[in-house]
């Protein structure tokens, strides 16, 4: 049986791929909050200043940043999965409709 609807498929592989690099950004985002608060530099506090956010948590330390840290992995995390969910969903249309496909041709030659 053909595959139909390649440009379907092509985006939920796109999706899974952007789920991917989302969750492999959130890891190394993490990282480098927790390397930040490690090594001590207050180039992120500045940057929250500079938007307004510096009382976003209650404690500008080491505790703070790893609160930071685990905010973006959630972030990051819930972000892949939906793209990961996304691409599923495609895919499970997809298959349902090769199924149907296949079954109205299964009918069709028993008449």
């Amino acid at each position: 049986m053909t595959k139909k609807f390649g440009f379907l498929r092509f985006i939920a592989g796109f999706y899974k791929v952007m789920g991917i690099i989302l969750l492999v950004l959130g890891v190394i985002c993490a990282i480098g909050v927790l390397l930040n608060s490690i090594f001590g530099v207050t180039g992120l506090q500045n940057l929250g200043r500079e938007f307004g956010m510096h009382d976003m948590f209650m404690y500008n330390g080491v505790l703070g940043r790893i609160f930071g840290a685990l905010a973006i992995l959630i972030g990051f995390g819930l972000s892949a999965i939906c793209q990961f969910a996304i691409s599923e969903a495609i895919l499970v249309i997809l298959a349902i409709e090769e199924n149907t496909r296949a079954t109205a041709g299964l009918l069709a030659r028993q008449e």
